[in-house]
């Protein structure tokens, strides 16, 4: 997990800060950390949670996406209590839309998901673009997420991209632009999309079932890859293949003085944390 911070001076000579961790090994514990970090300097109403999606691989996008979920999902349950979840959640229903589209269950925090490596995506077949992108845009709205696509090699999506972070951490304005277009990279704002828009042709039910109805269409035309690799287990360190008493004790210790720090934040006993200057 990376830690970084960008700073914006207003008219006032105030120093806006935004925090960034960015979590590249999928565990809850690592997500709560990041999710415990952000609440000692903002509200979790102001925390967004951004998913990049490799669009590159199809055969294992499915997978990557109900992976990252589930441990969002578990990372916020381990980081707040049911009260506070259920007014993350009401206050994100609120910012969508009075009359919520049935189907629609919006994750109880901001979330953005980005579909990365349209360089190479924009290469595909037609119809294949299309497919993935209405199925990406029927789990977007599900969620309540906005949707866009982006690629380091495309200057124009590279600049949105940076004017879509300052937007989210700074309020700067951003232009809410829409694109449905699949020969173009996607742009969907949350709350800006229908269930019926997007044509996917499945049967309205409550809103707990509709990501499993849109996996089920996923798979069946794109059947996902095993990913029996370590890469994909909750703790690698676990492994026995990969016993080291040492490291393995050193790591132990570790994580104790990171749990004691972060209790000592989260019960006040530690007022500030010191955060150098940029270099």
């Amino acid at each position: 997990m990376d830690y970084s911070f960008g700073r914006k001076t207003v008219k006032s000579l105030v120093k806006n800060i935004v925090h960034v961790w960015e979590v590249g090994h999928l565990t809850s514990s690592l997500v709560s950390v990041a999710m415990t970090g952000s609440t000692l300097t903002h509200s979790p109403h102001h925390t967004v949670l951004l998913m990049m999606l490799d669009l590159s691989r199809p055969d294992e996008l499915w997978t990557s996406f109900e992976e990252t979920l589930s441990v969002l999902r578990s990372g916020l349950k381990m980081s707040y209590d049911s009260e506070t979840i259920k007014k993350l959640q009401e206050k994100r229903i609120a910012s969508i839309k009075k009359d919520m589209e049935r189907g629609v269950d919006p994750f109880p925090m901001q979330m953005c998901i980005l579909g990365g490596r349209y360089d190479e995506f924009k290469e595909f077949d037609s119809n294949k673009k299309e497919f993935i992108g209405k199925i990406l845009r029927a789990i977007a709205h599900s969620l309540g997420s906005s949707l866009y696509y982006y690629s380091s090699k495309d200057k124009f999506l590279v600049r949105r991209l940076k004017d879509l972070l300052s937007h989210y951490g700074f309020g700067s304005s951003f232009t809410e632009e829409k694109c449905t277009d699949y020969e173009k990279p996607l742009m969907m704002p949350a709350g800006a999309d229908s269930f019926g828009r997007i044509d996917l042709q499945f049967p309205q039910t409550r809103p707990s079932a509709i990501l499993d109805i849109i996996k089920q269409i996923y798979i069946s035309r794109i059947p996902q890859v095993s990913r029996n690799d370590e890469s994909i287990l909750e703790d690698p360190s676990n492994d026995p293949n990969f016993n080291e008493p040492i490291i393995d004790r050193l790591r132990m210790q570790r994580e104790e003085e990171i749990s004691v720090l972060l209790n000592d934040m989260m019960e006040g006993r530690m007022p500030k944390i010191p955060v150098p200057d940029p270099i």
